[in-house]
């Protein structure tokens, strides 16, 4: 899927009611393809490039805090068929997953972060062998991603494959608050899950590129590629007159114009960008793992653990 492809497909994308009324709650009119043009652009670049090209035309797939569900109709536009789709996540509704079930689409409506305060109930996910599994920005909202990246490891067969997108904790609008306002980049405990308790669960964590390939090969997975972007959240709209999808214009404003210039000099160097994405395969089994997982009760242990990770 080439790039006018993918705008053709966001063009014709008919959003799940849901999409549609939880736009009006942020008074925006988008659906979640136009919300995030690029970042789900990205992903059909990787599924293209490092899956339908390895001769997987048919993937059973996995898709992890799937809501709204829009995944769904992505992977039937890229992939031939699809033998077998599990949408896995919390307090899904009986709409969804109706609405799932008439896509074939089998929802787990389970708990994936047990760690949280006050976790829901957690229910076996019953998916063994699978191919493909999606994380699309998920992880950043998990107390500890660890109990949902083991399960995803026993969900795929070896070489199955993973995709994440997640926040940069790099991002140089961050270092840029930092060093302006002294604002930390970590998640203000005030705006987690310290406060709120809810289902619409907020960020939890944002990681650094040495840190998601720490949490993934603890996980029993190796990564293939990652990338810095800018996703450009919100920056589409779709120009109906002429069916084509534009960015909209910065307001003229100096403020505006400053910010730009100072986020865009910023985003020349990759690592400042404001996500992530990856791909990474199942190299590993799970029980494999468990066995060699590091955990010491040492201190002098642990301060080598930490000599050889952070330098000192």
């Amino acid at each position: 899927m080439n790039f006018k492809d993918y705008e053709k497909f966001v063009l014709d994308y008919t959003p799940f009611e849901w999409e549609e009324l939880d736009l009006k709650k942020t008074k925006r009119t988008k659906h979640s393809f136009l919300m995030s043009y690029i970042r789900f652009y990205k992903v059909s670049v990787y599924l293209e490039k490092f899956i339908k090209n390895n001769n997987i035309n048919n993937p059973k797939i996995i898709d992890v805090g799937s809501y709204p569900g829009n995944m769904v109709s992505l992977s039937k536009k890229i992939f031939d068929g699809i033998p077998d789709y599990h949408s896995i996540g919390l307090d899904l509704s009986n709409e969804f997953v109706e609405k799932m079930n008439e896509y074939g689409v089998k929802c787990v409506n389970t708990e994936i972060d047990p760690n949280f305060p006050e976790p829901k109930d957690i229910k076996d996910w019953n998916v063994k062998n699978f191919d493909l599994c999606y994380l699309l920005d998920t992880l950043e909202h998990l107390v500890d991603p660890t109990y949902c990246l083991d399960q995803i490891n026993k969900s795929l067969k070896i070489n199955g494959y993973l995709i994440i997108t997640t926040d940069n904790i790099t991002n140089f609008l961050y270092i840029a608050d930092m060093l302006r306002k002294g604002k930390g980049p970590n998640i203000h405990p005030g705006i987690s899950s310290m406060v709120y308790r809810g289902n619409h669960r907020p960020h939890f964590k944002e990681y650094s590129k040495e840190e998601l390939f720490f949490l993934l090969e603890r996980s029993g997975f190796e990564i293939i590629k990652h990338e810095f972007f800018d996703r450009k959240q919100g920056d589409f709209f779709i120009d109906k007159k002429k069916q084509v999808i534009k960015k909209h214009r910065t307001k003229m404003k100096l403020k505006n114009i400053v910010h730009t210039i100072i986020k865009n000099s910023g985003y020349l160097i990759s690592h400042l960008r404001n996500h992530h994405i990856l791909i990474a395969k199942k190299t590993k089994n799970l029980d494999e793992i468990l066995k060699k997982r590091k955990v010491t009760y040492s201190h002098k242990e642990f301060l080598e653990i930490r000599k050889n990770i952070i330098g000192y």
